[in-house]
């Protein structure tokens, strides 16, 4: 069986081409561009190259930058400081709160502090619930991380069958995490078909490799790198990795003298060829188109103050 991998380049690189002309665009007719401010803490090794991934990329499009990196012991009342002066500001028009946060942190009240209009990425309760209740027609602007799904599948000719089982092996953390809990079933209530089952999976399950060996579709959010065996996979899954994981550091092929990381999912790509049907890597998948839709959305809000 042959396995497609399918990357995010190609959807990623057309709305980011297209954001970067309407900003330009708004820049000429109106005499402004978006703004966009990223709230984010150095509290994993990743985050030193995640913050500057989005704050160079929101400058290479054209956008308005604010950087608020706070340090790893800042309490709520701080923070909340930081957001409101953000929510004030008639400049900022998306406000990013970059995950993971420090654990003294409650990521739900951060989030809620945030104006919806300005939440972009759809965390917002509010922005949440308008993915999960369409009819309630609250939502201002797509979630990215189910949004970014159709598009890469829409791009590929996948069309996502019926009666299909979904499961969602998740660890722990992510699990008793109230926010994270929160996006990973509304991603699952905009993408999954009504016909299908799901399932959440603890990875600490006795039972977890039995759930993954049902799964037509298995969306993986992990901590550990590589972790899923080949052998707990149906054969023909399409496969979804999401969360990133720094492995180690190794020296730049073009200048020896920088490091640059080694990222990996929950799923070796190599030793799923010829089990899988389709997998959605990690590096090079899923997030980062989401990253783009996140810019695309930010255009969107600041349009939505001009009309």
């Amino acid at each position: 069986m042959e396995t497609r991998i399918i990357k995010g380049d190609v959807v990623k690189d057309r709305i980011l081409h297209e954001v970067a002309a309407e900003v330009a665009m708004l820049k000429e007719r109106e005499g402004r561009v978006p703004g966009i401010a990223f709230i984010g803490f150095p509290c994993v090794p990743l985050t030193k190259y995640n913050i500057p991934l989005h704050i160079q990329a929101a400058q290479a499009l054209g956008f308005r930058v604010n950087a608020e990196i706070m340090p790893n012991d800042r309490g709520e009342q701080e923070v909340f400081e930081v957001i409101d002066r953000l929510n004030a500001d008639d400049d900022i028009n998306a406000i990013i709160l970059l995950q993971p946060l420090p654990p003294q942190l409650n990521p739900v009240r951060i989030v809620h502090r945030i104006d919806p209009v300005k939440e972009v990425e759809g965390f917002h309760p509010v922005n949440i619930m308008g993915t999960m209740v369409p009819d309630i027609r609250t939502a201002r602007y797509p979630m990215c991380l189910p949004e970014a799904l159709v598009e890469m599948f829409t791009e590929e000719g996948i069309t996502i069958g019926k009666d299909l089982e979904w499961v969602f092996l998740l660890d722990d953390e992510f699990l008793s995490n109230t926010l994270i809990k929160m996006i990973v079933r509304a991603a699952a209530s905009r993408v999954v078909p009504n016909d299908s089952a799901v399932t959440f999976v603890n990875r600490e399950s006795v039972n977890m490799a039995e759930h993954c060996k049902r799964a037509d579709i298995l969306v993986v959010v992990t901590k550990h790198p590589e972790y899923i065996q080949p052998e707990w996979l149906k054969p023909g899954v399409t496969i979804i990795d999401i969360y990133s994981n720094l492995v180690r550091e190794v020296p730049s092929k073009a200048d020896p003298s920088k490091l640059v990381p080694v990222i990996r999912g929950g799923v070796n790509v190599d030793s799923v060829k010829g089990i899988a049907g389709a997998l959605l890597p990690i590096p090079g998948g899923l997030m980062t188109v989401v990253m783009a839709i996140l810019f695309r959305n930010t255009v969107i809000s600041f349009k939505s103050i001009l009309s």
